[in-house]
C-alpha cells in the first residue's frame, strides 16, 4: 500500500467514524478465511461495516472523531466494526463471538465513551433502530 493509497484509507476512516455513534474493537487471531468471510457477510447483511487495518493507519483517523479514545485499544490482530445504527455493530458482533470464541471483543466507544465488553453486551442486548 502506497502513502496515497494510505492517506485515502485513513480519510475513508475518518467519514465512517463520523458517522457512527459505537465502535466494537476486536481481536480476530485464528480466524480463519472462511470464518472472517462469514462474519464480514453477517455484517454486511445487517448494514455494519466490519474493517481488518493496521492499528498506525486506525489510531491516525481517530483524532476529531467521537472514538478518540480508543487508541489504546489498538495492539494486535485488530478490526472495528461500525454502523449508523448505534446497536446493530454491537449485536452482530456479540452474536459471532458467542458462536465463534476466536473472536474476541476488547473494548470500544458509545457516544464518546471508552465502554468495556460487558457494556457491549448490554448494547446488543438493546433493541436496534431497525427491529
Amino acid at each position: 500500500m502506497n502513502r496515497e493509497q494510505k492517506e485515502q484509507l485513513v480519510a475513508a476512516l475518518k467519514k465512517d467514524f463520523s458517522e457512527s455513534n459505537l465502535l466494537v474493537v476486536t481481536h480476530y487471531l485464528g480466524l480463519d478465511v472462511k470464518e472472517i468471510n462469514e462474519l464480514r457477510n453477517k455484517m454486511r447483511d445487517s448494514n455494519v461495516k466490519f474493517k481488518v487495518t493496521k492499528n498506525k493507519l486506525t489510531k491516525l483517523a481517530l483524532p476529531g472523531s467521537p472514538f478518540e479514545n480508543v487508541a489504546e485499544l489498538f495492539s494486535g490482530p485488530t478490526a472495528v466494526a461500525y454502523s449508523k445504527d448505534s446497536i446493530l455493530a454491537a449485536k452482530v458482533a456479540v452474536n459471532f463471538s458467542k458462536k465463534n470464541e476466536k473472536l474476541k471483543i476488547i473494548g470500544g466507544s458509545f457516544e464518546g465513551k471508552l465502554i468495556d465488553k460487558e457494556k457491549i453486551n448490554f448494547l446488543a442486548s438493546l433493541p436496534s433502530l431497525d427491529e
